[in-house]
């Protein structure tokens, strides 16, 4: 964007933003323009559902692609989508919005957040943060009415790292409303998709990136990994992989040898990775958190722990987590075949009580119930 779509944009926000508003009118975003995704995707569902006007922000016709009828397409930072953003009743986003975004009247800002932290997080890792970035989270955070928690835990680190303190409904992750039944048509989805053999079992391997964005810490040895899976769980084995969106464009520089391992990083939605997979891989990422609600196996692979550990530091020490751990290929290789589900389970189990875990499994129902008690109480003076 050059300075002059730069000065017509903030001029934009700065005179739409006057504009009268639609209260039942909802634009949802998640992750500055990915497609139809995350919480966000669970809440404007329900209020679409509901019969509310819903559009979604996209990077392009790709992401507008993944959209379900009836809602709205909006270019990011595009005029046609400021407007929309200055006359909505609502905001729905996942990630902060930047500090030329102008909010006045009406709206209600609802802020999902993107996940149960394991490495500190806003005011917490101020230090390793942009001064720019922290600045448009103080700016967000003072527009926000409303944040979305899973957890006691994470409720407290609003009021303290996110400079917030306003309302907070803890009542889980909305994108998480999708893990507490099964949906084994999603499953089948999943496999046409990304064109995957019938019969073979799968597994969902999503590591979190580096702050270099490099690849090397992706050594998992996947053959090792699909051997090991089949002797403790039986059945033949593939694994799905997932890279953050930071470092999706290079998941092909990786040696992904589709007789183990298939790229899913283009997938636009993990939450139905997580039901199409019996078995979850990771690092340091909060996915964790989100498939524990599953029940099913996870492991994590944490080959470059200390270093990881001296970027950003953890809230809490890793041993807490409920779940096997593998520092090399030996370790995890150990992990899968010694793995005991009682174990997982009563670890699970502890970990939610010491830190407060909550998914209802109507996060986004109760979301759009809020909101709409708070239009009704606008009408009412």
């Amino acid at each position: 964007m050059n300075v002059l779509q730069k000065v017509t944009r903030n001029v934009l926000w700065q005179v739409l933003s006057f504009l009268p508003k639609n209260p039942k009118k909802a634009v949802c975003q998640s992750f500055y323009g990915r497609g139809y995704s995350d919480s966000p995707k669970a809440i404007a569902g329900e209020l679409l559902a509901r019969g509310w006007k819903v559009c979604w922000t996209v990077k392009g016709e790709e992401e507008a692609a993944s959209l379900p009828e009836g809602m709205i397409p909006l270019r990011v930072e595009s005029p046609r989508a400021i407007f929309h953003l200055c006359t909505a009743g609502v905001w729905v986003d996942n990630a902060r919005k930047w500090s030329f975004t102008r909010k006045r009247g009406k709206t209600l800002y609802v802020q999902t957040w993107h996940g149960f932290p394991l490495k500190r997080i806003e005011g917490d890792a101020a230090e390793a943060l942009p001064a720019d970035y922290l600045a448009s989270a103080r700016h967000d955070s003072q527009m926000c009415d409303l944040f979305l928690s899973n957890s006691r835990f994470l409720t407290d680190i609003y009021r303290r790292a996110f400079w917030y303190q306003g309302e907070v409904l803890e009542a889980g992750f909305p994108r998480n409303d999708l893990l507490s039944q099964p949906h084994p048509e999603l499953g089948e989805k999943v496999r046409r998709a990304l064109s995957l053999p019938e019969g073979k079992r799968l597994a969902l391997y999503a590591p979190t990136f580096r702050k270099d964005q490099g690849l090397s810490a992706y050594d998992m040895d996947y053959p090792r990994c699909v051997r090991a899976l089949e002797r403790r769980f039986g059945g033949e084995w593939l694994l799905l992989a997932k890279l953050h969106p930071n470092i999706a464009e290079k998941a092909g520089d990786m040696d992904l040898d589709p007789r183990f391992i298939v790229n899913a990083s283009d997938y636009p939605d993990i939450q139905e990775l997580y039901l199409a997979c019996d078995v979850l891989f990771t690092d340091y990422s909060s996915v964790m958190f989100d498939y524990m609600v599953t029940g099913k196996p996870c492991f994590l692979y944490v080959n470059d722990l200390a270093a990881y550990k001296d970027d950003r530091n953890f809230y809490y020490d890793i041993d807490c987590l409920p779940f096997p751990r593998g520092e090399d290929n030996a370790q995890l290789e150990k992990a899968i075949l010694e793995f005991s589900e009682e174990d997982q389970q009563r670890r699970e189990e502890q970990f939610s009580r010491e830190f407060g875990l909550k998914e209802s499994g109507r996060a986004a129902a109760q979301t759009a119930d809020w909101l709409e008690r708070q239009l009704r109480k606008g009408e009412a003076r």
